[in-house]
């Protein structure tokens, strides 16, 4: 659980700094969504993600702390938008905390479908009951998306650079488990939780912050692994048409 205090409004202003001025600090757009805090949680004014941690075993616990390091320099890297104009990016970044967690009788070897239904019962508990039925209040995308820490994904993250502004680096390769807070029917009527591969670099902070409609995000998005049927919104859009289109040919 977090304690952050309010924004200062005078960070969330997203207003010209100057005539003609056409790029504002993102920053700024960051704070002004969490600002706009409904009550209808207890992470306020804060950002980042739930991170279940799925591998144990012999060094695994060194490679997932170092995997949670690295994640945070990229999400910190992400909040650095514009140097004449660094106060909002200082403070979204002291704004950032990721919650893990781990139980490794509980989570160990855990599937897509089982760290989903361990996260509804962590939305269940720091959501406010009385909010829930009420429609207009959107917690933020904490309450939507999780990430899942398995080999594979905590893999990925530690063969990114350790520093981001590394060149001659394909970062649009590495991606990590995203699952969502949705359970839907698939058309042979079986009940199975969505969830994505997400690029750490490309899309893994964006989510978090524009979500748009998760569905959107789950179902359309990206391309669809021909597997196992899950979405990737990783790489680059080149790669997006280049599989969709040989599913299409397929």
């Amino acid at each position: 659980m977090t304690d952050f205090s309010p924004i200062d409004a005078a960070l969330t202003t997203t207003r010209p700094r100057f005539p003609g001025d056409i790029q504002i600090n993102k920053s700024r757009f960051a704070l002004k969504e969490l600002a706009n805090y409904d009550g209808s949680h207890d992470y306020a004014y804060s950002w980042g993600y739930t991170i279940f941690r799925t591998l144990y075993g012999p060094d695994s616990d060194e490679d997932f702390a170092r995997a949670i390091e690295r994640l945070a320099v990229y999400a910190k890297y992400f909040t650095q938008n514009d140097p004449h104009d660094s106060r909002p990016d200082e403070e979204l970044w002291s704004r950032y905390y990721s919650e893990v967690v781990q139980d490794e009788e509980r989570l160990s070897g855990a599937t897509e479908s089982e760290v989903g239904d361990m996260f509804d019962a962590w939305i269940r508990d720091h959501r406010r009951a009385a909010t829930i039925a009420n429609g207009s209040l959107r917690p933020n995308s904490r309450f939507l998306f999780c990430l899942m820490l398995d080999e594979e994904s905590i893999e990925n993250i530690l063969e990114l650079p350790a520093d981001p502004r590394r060149r001659n680096f394909d970062y649009s390769a590495s991606w990590v488990k995203v699952i969502s807070n949705t359970v839907k029917t698939t058309e042979g009527g079986a009940s199975e939780r969505w969830w994505l591969r997400v690029g750490v670099t490309d899309y893994l902070w964006p989510l978090w912050f524009s979500p748009s409609d998760p569905d959107t995000m789950i179902e359309e998005l990206g391309w669809e692994d021909e597997e196992d049927g899950v979405r990737n919104l990783w790489g680059d859009p080149d790669l997006w048409m280049r599989e969709i289109n040989a599913q299409y040919e397929g």
